[in-house]
């Protein structure tokens, strides 16, 4: 007959087996998912697109994850995601994603929002000729549906208000910068973009005291940016522009004309300066109709407050510098071309 001690200790004895079975199948299980989210390839390192649609459910997005052959398991998957909070946090977009990356490391791409991105520069200086190959080329809109928008898009921009709705309605309004955006921004988002960038920029500036209209301005500002390389001359060729206007004398811009074709000119020719068009400023007193190209930062806070200056020519000079030689007399300026070898 078994003592109460010795029942006590088969009954313990029985119970810690039990323990340790439930430990062991619990380790085994453990185990086993932890297996479902390691890399579904390991040593790929190819990156793969990946798309999660607005509105696709978690479980949408785990079967098309395995379907691609980036995560072993869904149900893994998605167990996981429940477990770690983050089931209904996943973000639509376009996503970059190896096959060499664990689940764990993929749902955590996908929460985060971590999407694929595509980066391009408008340089300063740039037409819409020159703005719509960029876009291009990145795949980001293509050519018809650039010029509808610049012509007809909605854009909520005081600036853009008064503008005709033309094939030039945004000329000089797309603000030159790197961008850096989602991979598949639509075309529209991607102009709403620099035109917001350009109406940040414009409410750093000073008060307009100069007596031209914000279109005249921007259109100033992009002629001093053709003319210009060097922020600190740009105040001060904005001022031979200003005195030049004060008494109606033509503006004689190379600037103007080399906007008149697709491609820059090496060098503008004498009969050049004949071709016949509202933006020729050799031919017309003023202003051309619009903007010339995109102005940047320092162009535009130029003609916001130019320099005092007596002058009414420049002239560049030939040694690479990018600095010009300036003068108050056509005498003094055919003297400063004699000298620098025109």
């Amino acid at each position: 007959m078994n003592s109460p001690l010795t029942r006590m200790t088969s009954y313990n004895l029985k119970n810690i087996k039990l323990l340790i079975t439930i430990l062991l199948l619990g380790i085994g299980v453990g185990a086993v998912f932890y297996g479902q989210l390691s890399p579904a390839r390991p040593g790929m390192d190819e990156e793969q697109l990946f798309v999660v649609e607005t509105g696709s459910t978690p479980s949408e997005i785990a079967a098309e994850l395995e379907k691609q052959g980036l995560i072993k398991n869904s149900r893994a998957f998605l167990i996981y995601a429940r477990l770690a909070g983050d089931i209904e946090k996943f973000k639509a977009g376009q996503y970059l994603l190896k096959p060499s990356l664990n689940a764990v490391e993929i749902e955590n791409i996908l929460v985060k929002g971590r999407v694929a991105t595509i980066t391009f520069t408008i340089p300063e200086g740039y037409h819409l000729r020159q703005i719509v190959e960029v876009l291009t080329r990145q795949g980001i809109t293509t050519e018809e549906e650039f010029w509808r928008l610049v012509k007809d898009g909605e854009f909520d921009y005081p600036f853009l208000n008064d503008l005709p709705r033309t094939d030039r309605r945004l000329e000089g309004y797309l603000f030159p910068d790197t961008y850096i955006i989602p991979k598949g921004m639509s075309g529209e988002k991607v102009i709403d973009l620099m035109l917001k960038r350009f109406d940040q920029i414009l409410k750093k500036m000073p008060p307009n005291r100069t007596g031209l209209s914000l279109h005249e301005l921007v259109t100033l500002a992009s002629i001093v940016e053709g003319e210009s390389l060097l922020d600190k001359e740009r105040p001060l060729i904005a001022s031979v522009f200003y005195n030049r206007l004060r008494i109606k004398m033509k503006l004689d811009s190379d600037a103007t004309i080399q906007y008149l074709f697709d491609k820059r000119k090496d060098r503008v020719l004498f009969k050049d300066l004949e071709i016949k068009s509202p933006y020729n400023t050799y031919l017309n007193r003023g202003l051309p109709p619009g903007p010339i190209g995109s102005p940047g930062e320092a162009s535009l806070r130029a003609v916001c407050e130019p320099a005092e200056s007596k002058y009414f020519y420049f002239v560049a000079r030939k040694d690479g510098s990018g600095e010009h030689v300036f003068a108050r007399t056509l005498e003094e300026h055919n003297a400063n071309k004699r000298k620098l070898g025109y």
